[in-house]
């Protein structure tokens, strides 16, 4: 793992630590003038803006934006390299209709190498720009042929457009680092929050335990939530 990869602060899940910063947010809700008397750092409007940090973070698991995004340029790749094989097969039949059996001019059009082509959109993109400058050398007896000038020029288009897409696709690809560490930061500022509270509320609440054990960290619980306490603050024997 690089040195340089964002690293999450916290060793529970990303969903199991927001909820835990939601139930010690609506805790630090109700002993908020503790806090508020410990230290001014947890005075108005502190409260509210840890809320937004809990919301900003939920909503950084829950974003399904690459994953969508992804998924549709993926698609698009996919339904023109789609066209790119259905209109090769057009040409194909043209040219050996203007050449036959004369296998030296198909394989100038690339017969031979359409099987490896046909599996990767970066090897079509080289296949079609074969294709089309054969197409345009013996334009004159495909069109003889009865192939149409425009499904001559179309092969060029399919390859524009099955090439944009490719690098729209490998862009996005590129930028999920980046896109993961915003995210994770997101994360990691949502458990800062909750660290700065667990801290002061373990000092705050040092002779009451059970306050003190809600204010624990996830890492640092020891007692199960269904623990019977006893009634001067001390755990069941």
């Amino acid at each position: 793992m690089s040195k340089n990869e964002p690293q999450r602060n916290y060793g529970i899940s990303d969903a199991d630590m927001i909820q835990e910063a939601r139930i010690m947010h609506g805790r630090f809700l109700e002993d908020k003038a503790a806090f508020g008397n410990f230290d001014n750092l947890f005075a108005d409007p502190f409260a509210e803006n840890w809320l937004q940090v809990i919301n900003n973070a939920n909503d950084a698991i829950r974003d399904n934006f690459y994953e969508a995004d992804l998924t549709e340029k993926t698609k698009i790749v996919q339904d023109f390299l789609s066209a790119a094989k259905s209109h090769f097969q057009k040409v194909k039949y043209f040219v050996e209709k203007a050449f036959p059996d004369h296998k030296e001019i198909w394989n100038q059009f690339g017969f031979t190498d359409y099987d490896e082509a046909r599996k990767s959109e970066v090897k079509m993109i080289l296949f079609l720009g074969l294709v089309y400058n054969t197409a345009v050398q013996y334009k004159d007896n495909l069109l003889a042929a009865g192939l149409p000038e425009a499904d001559i020029e179309k092969i060029k288009s399919i390859k524009t457009d099955l090439s944009n897409a490719d690098l729209e696709q490998e862009k996005l690809k590129k930028k999920r680092p980046e896109l993961t560490q915003e995210r994770i930061a997101i994360l990691n500022q949502c458990y800062d929050a909750m660290q700065k509270v667990s801290k002061a509320g373990k000092i705050i609440f040092n002779d009451n335990y059970v306050k003190y054990n809600q204010y624990l960290l996830p890492n640092e619980r020891t007692v199960k939530k269904e623990e019977v306490v006893q009634p001067n603050n001390q755990p069941a024997q």
